[in-house]
């Protein structure tokens, strides 16, 4: 958890999905969670792609318009997770992991 309230899991909406909202003091965390083996090509980071960002950064929207009152500042995290069969899992939270114009969209509430 390192300091973040878990508000919900798995929130989906229109093509969209954030595995965690979370909040983090003032700030809203997206994170997205992704697995890997250790000996895969490519690493959970290089996983969520441009069209992901902006599925999940989608669903934030919709979160956000959600809640009442003025929005609060929004950051996407990932956390990595590498498993093999049998061994424990290790994991590396990876804060401000991408914003919105890396995805190449812009933000309306």
């Amino acid at each position: 958890r390192a300091g973040l309230k878990i508000l919900v899991r798995n929130y989906r909406h229109r093509g969209g999905e954030v595995d965690l909202v979370a909040r983090h003091g003032r700030v809203l965390v997206m994170v997205e969670v992704k697995s890997r083996h250790p000996r895969a090509r490519l690493s959970p980071q290089h996983a969520v792609t441009r069209t992901k960002q902006r599925r999940i950064i989608g669903a934030a929207g919709a979160y956000l318009r959600e809640l009442r009152g003025r929005p609060p500042a929004v950051r996407f995290d990932i956390v990595e997770v590498w498993q093999a069969t049998g061994e424990v899992p290790r994991c590396r939270w990876i804060r401000h992991a991408y914003r919105l114009e890396d995805a190449g969209v812009g933000w309306s509430r």
